[in-house]
Protein backbone atom coordinates (compact mmCIF):
# COMPACT_ATOMS: atom_id res chain seq x y z
CA UNK A 1 0.00 0.00 0.00
CA UNK A 2 2.83 2.36 0.85
CA UNK A 3 4.54 1.48 -2.38
CA UNK A 4 1.31 2.22 -4.24
CA UNK A 5 0.96 5.51 -2.49
CA UNK A 6 4.56 6.25 -3.11
CA UNK A 7 4.10 5.16 -6.67
CA UNK A 8 1.03 7.31 -6.98
CA UNK A 9 2.83 10.20 -5.40
CA UNK A 10 5.72 9.59 -7.74
CA UNK A 11 3.33 9.58 -10.65
CA UNK A 12 1.69 12.77 -9.38
CA UNK A 13 5.11 14.37 -9.00
CA UNK A 14 6.09 13.26 -12.48
CA UNK A 15 2.84 14.50 -13.88
CA UNK A 16 3.31 17.84 -12.12
CA UNK A 17 6.78 18.16 -13.50
CA UNK A 18 5.56 17.42 -16.98
CA UNK A 19 2.74 19.89 -16.62
CA UNK A 20 5.19 22.51 -15.34
CA UNK A 21 7.52 21.91 -18.30
CA UNK A 22 4.63 22.19 -20.75
CA UNK A 23 3.63 25.45 -19.14
CA UNK A 24 7.13 26.76 -19.56
CA UNK A 25 7.07 25.70 -23.17
CA UNK A 26 3.79 27.51 -23.64
CA UNK A 27 5.25 30.58 -21.97
CA UNK A 28 8.31 30.37 -24.22
CA UNK A 29 6.11 29.98 -27.28
CA UNK A 30 4.07 33.00 -26.23
CA UNK A 31 7.25 34.99 -25.60
CA UNK A 32 8.69 34.06 -29.01
CA UNK A 33 5.43 34.96 -30.74
CA UNK A 34 5.38 38.33 -28.96
CA UNK A 35 8.99 38.99 -29.94
CA UNK A 36 8.34 38.04 -33.55
CA UNK A 37 5.28 40.26 -33.59
CA UNK A 38 7.39 43.11 -32.17
CA UNK A 39 10.07 42.57 -34.80
CA UNK A 40 7.47 42.48 -37.55
CA UNK A 41 5.96 45.72 -36.26
CA UNK A 42 9.38 47.37 -36.12
CA UNK A 43 10.10 46.18 -39.67
CA UNK A 44 6.82 47.65 -40.86
CA UNK A 45 7.68 50.93 -39.14
CA UNK A 46 11.11 50.99 -40.81
CA UNK A 47 9.57 50.21 -44.18
CA UNK A 48 7.03 52.98 -43.69
CA UNK A 49 9.76 55.46 -42.74
CA UNK A 50 11.82 54.37 -45.76
CA UNK A 51 8.89 54.83 -48.13
CA UNK A 52 8.09 58.15 -46.49
CA UNK A 53 11.71 59.28 -46.81
CA UNK A 54 11.87 58.27 -50.48
CA UNK A 55 8.60 60.04 -51.14
CA UNK A 56 9.95 63.17 -49.48
CA UNK A 57 13.15 62.98 -51.54
CA UNK A 58 11.15 62.65 -54.76
CA UNK A 59 8.99 65.63 -53.82
CA UNK A 60 12.06 67.70 -52.92
CA UNK A 61 13.77 66.79 -56.20
CA UNK A 62 10.67 67.79 -58.13
CA UNK A 63 10.46 71.10 -56.27
CA UNK A 64 14.13 71.88 -56.94
CA UNK A 65 13.78 70.98 -60.62
CA UNK A 66 10.63 73.08 -60.88
CA UNK A 67 12.35 76.05 -59.29
CA UNK A 68 15.82 75.82 -60.82
CA UNK A 69 15.90 73.66 -63.92
CA UNK A 70 12.54 73.64 -65.68
CA UNK A 71 12.28 77.45 -66.11
CA UNK A 72 15.73 77.41 -67.73
CA UNK A 73 14.71 74.61 -70.07
CA UNK A 74 11.55 76.41 -71.11
CA UNK A 75 13.36 79.60 -72.03
CA UNK A 76 16.73 78.56 -73.42
CA UNK A 77 16.71 74.73 -73.47
CA UNK A 78 19.88 74.88 -71.33
CA UNK A 79 19.87 73.52 -67.75
CA UNK A 80 21.90 74.98 -64.95
CA UNK A 81 25.35 73.35 -64.90
CA UNK A 82 27.37 74.01 -61.77
CA UNK A 83 30.94 75.24 -62.30
CA UNK A 84 33.28 73.16 -60.18
CA UNK A 85 36.31 74.49 -58.36
CA UNK A 86 38.72 73.37 -61.07
CA UNK A 87 36.83 75.31 -63.74
CA UNK A 88 36.57 78.43 -61.60
CA UNK A 89 40.32 78.32 -60.89
CA UNK A 90 41.00 77.77 -64.58
CA UNK A 91 38.98 80.85 -65.57
CA UNK A 92 40.76 82.96 -62.95
CA UNK A 93 44.09 81.76 -64.31
CA UNK A 94 43.10 82.74 -67.85
CA UNK A 95 42.10 86.21 -66.64
CA UNK A 96 45.42 86.92 -64.97
CA UNK A 97 47.08 90.01 -66.42
CA UNK A 98 43.98 91.05 -68.31
CA UNK A 99 41.98 94.24 -67.89
CA UNK A 100 38.45 95.34 -68.53
CA UNK A 101 35.09 93.97 -67.45
CA UNK A 102 33.99 90.34 -67.29
CA UNK A 103 30.61 88.82 -68.11
CA UNK A 104 29.33 85.34 -67.34
CA UNK A 105 26.57 84.34 -69.75
CA UNK A 106 24.30 82.08 -67.73
CA UNK A 107 25.77 82.82 -64.31
CA UNK A 108 23.75 80.26 -62.31
CA UNK A 109 24.39 80.62 -58.59
CA UNK A 110 26.92 83.41 -59.13
CA UNK A 111 30.01 81.63 -57.84
CA UNK A 112 32.12 82.43 -60.89
CA UNK A 113 31.13 86.10 -60.99
CA UNK A 114 31.91 86.48 -57.29
CA UNK A 115 35.25 84.68 -57.70
CA UNK A 116 36.20 87.02 -60.54
CA UNK A 117 35.16 90.05 -58.48
CA UNK A 118 37.52 89.01 -55.67
CA UNK A 119 40.35 89.55 -58.17
CA UNK A 120 39.32 93.18 -58.65
CA UNK A 121 37.34 92.79 -61.87
CA UNK A 122 33.96 94.35 -62.37
CA UNK A 123 31.85 91.39 -63.37
CA UNK A 124 28.29 90.95 -64.59
CA UNK A 125 26.19 87.82 -64.61
CA UNK A 126 23.17 87.17 -66.82
CA UNK A 127 20.64 84.72 -65.45
CA UNK A 128 16.93 84.16 -66.11
CA UNK A 129 16.09 82.00 -63.12
CA UNK A 130 14.83 84.29 -60.32
CA UNK A 131 15.82 81.88 -57.54
CA UNK A 132 19.41 81.61 -58.74
CA UNK A 133 19.49 85.33 -59.35
CA UNK A 134 18.37 86.09 -55.80
CA UNK A 135 20.93 83.67 -54.38
CA UNK A 136 23.69 85.25 -56.50
CA UNK A 137 22.92 88.73 -55.23
CA UNK A 138 22.79 87.48 -51.65
CA UNK A 139 26.15 85.75 -52.12
CA UNK A 140 27.74 88.91 -53.50
CA UNK A 141 26.33 90.96 -50.63
CA UNK A 142 27.58 88.52 -47.99
CA UNK A 143 31.07 88.54 -49.51
CA UNK A 144 31.15 92.33 -49.67
CA UNK A 145 31.31 92.28 -53.48
CA UNK A 146 28.03 94.01 -54.34
CA UNK A 147 29.84 96.97 -55.91
CA UNK A 148 31.82 94.74 -58.27
CA UNK A 149 29.58 91.73 -58.88
CA UNK A 150 26.28 92.58 -60.52
CA UNK A 151 23.55 90.27 -61.72
CA UNK A 152 20.89 90.86 -64.34
CA UNK A 153 17.73 88.93 -65.06
CA UNK A 154 18.01 88.98 -68.81
CA UNK A 155 18.29 86.58 -71.71
CA UNK A 156 21.96 86.11 -72.56
CA UNK A 157 21.13 86.64 -76.25
CA UNK A 158 19.98 90.16 -75.37
CA UNK A 159 23.16 91.12 -73.55
CA UNK A 160 25.29 93.83 -75.14
CA UNK A 161 28.66 92.10 -75.47
CA UNK A 162 30.46 95.11 -76.91
CA UNK A 163 31.03 96.49 -73.40
CA UNK A 164 32.92 93.43 -72.15
CA UNK A 165 36.58 92.59 -72.63
CA UNK A 166 36.27 89.09 -71.17
CA UNK A 167 33.32 86.82 -71.89
CA UNK A 168 32.83 83.55 -70.04
CA UNK A 169 30.38 80.91 -71.30
CA UNK A 170 29.44 77.57 -69.81
CA UNK A 171 26.91 76.44 -72.38
CA UNK A 172 25.99 73.29 -74.23
CA UNK A 173 26.60 72.97 -77.99
CA UNK A 174 22.99 73.78 -78.88
CA UNK A 175 23.40 77.19 -77.25
CA UNK A 176 26.91 77.81 -78.56
CA UNK A 177 25.73 77.30 -82.13
CA UNK A 178 23.23 80.11 -81.69
CA UNK A 179 25.63 82.26 -79.71
CA UNK A 180 28.54 82.05 -82.15
CA UNK A 181 26.99 84.50 -84.60
CA UNK A 182 26.28 87.00 -81.84
CA UNK A 183 29.87 86.74 -80.65
CA UNK A 184 31.16 87.30 -84.17
CA UNK A 185 29.11 90.48 -84.45
CA UNK A 186 29.66 91.99 -81.01
CA UNK A 187 33.01 90.87 -79.60
CA UNK A 188 35.51 93.70 -80.01
CA UNK A 189 39.20 93.48 -80.89
CA UNK A 190 41.40 92.51 -77.97
CA UNK A 191 38.56 90.75 -76.15
CA UNK A 192 38.79 87.19 -74.89
CA UNK A 193 36.05 84.55 -75.03
CA UNK A 194 36.37 81.67 -72.56
CA UNK A 195 34.24 78.57 -73.09
CA UNK A 196 34.12 75.92 -70.37
CA UNK A 197 33.82 72.24 -71.38
CA UNK A 198 32.30 72.87 -74.82
CA UNK A 199 33.98 74.73 -77.68
CA UNK A 200 32.48 77.02 -80.27
CA UNK A 201 31.44 75.03 -83.36
CA UNK A 202 33.51 76.77 -86.04
CA UNK A 203 36.01 78.98 -84.21
CA UNK A 204 39.58 77.77 -83.74
CA UNK A 205 40.69 78.21 -80.13
CA UNK A 206 43.76 80.32 -79.44
CA UNK A 207 44.69 78.00 -76.59
CA UNK A 208 43.17 75.48 -74.22
CA UNK A 209 43.51 74.67 -70.55
CA UNK A 210 42.83 71.30 -68.94
CA UNK A 211 41.65 68.12 -70.60
CA UNK A 212 38.57 65.99 -71.08
CA UNK A 213 35.35 67.46 -69.73
CA UNK A 214 37.43 69.96 -67.75
CA UNK A 215 38.85 71.54 -70.91
CA UNK A 216 38.53 75.31 -71.20
CA UNK A 217 38.71 76.82 -74.69
CA UNK A 218 40.12 80.31 -75.18
CA UNK A 219 39.40 82.58 -78.15
CA UNK A 220 41.24 85.88 -78.47
CA UNK A 221 39.66 88.37 -80.89
CA UNK A 222 42.31 90.10 -82.97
Amino acid sequence: MKQSVAHVRHQERLWTIVCTDQGRCREMDDSIEMELASLASAERDRSFLLVKGLGGAVCLTYMVNTALVFPWYRRTTLPWIVSNRSQVCGVLRLLQGRKGTVVDLGSGDGRLVCAVATQGFRADGYELNPFLLGYSRLLAHRKGLASLARFHRRDLFKADLKQYSNIVIYGEPVILRRLEQKLAEEVTSGSRVICCRYKLPTWAPTTTLGEGIETIYVYDKV
